[in-house]
Order: structure tokens, then sequence, then C-alpha cells
């Protein structure tokens, strides 16, 4: 299997505010693309909700999957539903859709454009042990990325055998240059805690 790898780390982020709190842009595609002129197809940011109401952005287009990593918050879509999340837990949602937050969290964020599409799977592994991540691509789909954050913790994967060894709040961007049906990698803990990853796989239609 062919990847290009590159490991970010905070320095490499950008930091931003909106009406809630403070937001960090872990990466766009593509590269050069811009949040504010939603001109990206996707995009993996973490965001902090200091306030106990707060409003979403309108993004129109763009379809958004949320996952609570501290906290607790409540969604309220007007006219369609509410949804209270705990950690860990994930909604789905347009991005044009009212949206209003009670409750202070942080969240990770997956936003997605045109035929791009995308999931977030949490995996938690126990100090000092080893993980299996395993990832059959449905047939209908294209697999084009595979992200690894760290919530808290730090892991070590061997890829295309050069090791990488992530801290908290580190991304690990793992881009598909063959996309084929199955993917594994091993991630080994290699602190005395118990590491917590968000897991985004980014498809292309």
């Amino acid at each position: 299997m062919n990847y290009n790898i590159e490991l970010l780390r905070q320095e490499n982020y950008k930091p931003t505010f909106w009406s809630g709190g403070m937001a960090t842009e872990l990466t766009t595609y593509p590269l050069n693309s811009d949040y504010a002129s939603q001109n990206f197809l996707w995009r993996l940011g973490v965001a902090k909700i200091d306030i106990p109401e707060s409003t979403f952005s309108t993004l129109t287009k763009v379809s958004r999957k949320l996952m609570v990593i501290d906290g607790n918050i409540t969604l309220e879509h007007e006219d369609k539903y509410d949804k209270q999340l705990t950690l860990f837990d994930q909604d789905e949602f347009m991005g044009d859709w009212k949206t209003k937050t009670y409750g202070k969290a942080s969240v990770f964020n997956l936003m997605t454009r045109e035929n791009y599409n995308g999931e977030l799977v949490h995996l938690n592994i126990s100090a000092n042990k080893q993980l299996k991540f395993e990832h059959k691509v449905p047939l209908i789909k294209d697999l084009v990325a595979i992200c690894f954050y760290t919530v808290n913790g730090g892991f070590c994967c061997t890829i295309n055998d050069k090791t990488f060894e992530t801290a908290k709040n580190d991304l690990l961007l793992i881009n598909c240059v063959d996309s084929g049906d199955n993917h594994e990698f091993m991630l080994s803990n290699n602190v005395s805690e118990i590491t917590d990853i968000i897991v985004s796989m980014i498809y292309r239609d």
C-alpha cells in the first residue's frame, strides 16, 4: 500500500476565534484552500465552546460531523431535532441548518463539500498496549485519507518503514496514493496513560 504521510503538530495549526470561543484548523484540502472563503473540499478542526449558549456559523453546502472531546453539549437544530452529546458522542448535520449549542465543551469537526464525505471513529488504547486498526473501504467509495488525531496520551505507528510518534493534539495525516480495499495500522500506546484517538476517514465519491 502506498501512502504519503505527514505528522502535524500544534505549531502547524491555524488558531482562529468565533463567537463561542477559539477554533483551531488542523488541516484543509486542497492545501491552499481557505475556511473563510469556504473553498475547501474537506477540513479537520477543533473548536472550544466557552459560553453557555452559542450559534454555529452558516456554512452553505457543507456537511458537518462533530464529536465531543471534552465536556458535554446539547445541539438544537431548528425545526429538526435536539441531541445531547457527551464525551466521544457525535452528530452529523448540514452547515446551513440553524444550529445552537448549550453547554461548554471542546469538539472535533470534520467538514466536507461537493463529492467528498467522511466518517469519525473513536479509539481507546490502554497504557502500554497495542491496537490494530483495520479499515475495509466500502465498495462504492474511494478512500483519499485516513487521519489520526491524538486527543490525549500518545502513540507510535510504523508506516512504509518509517516510525511516527505522536503526542497530545498531534494529527497523523495519511494520504492514500494507492487506495486499496483494506488498510491496517498497528498503533502502540507509548505513554503510561490511556490514549484516545479520533480517526477520520475521508472519501471521494
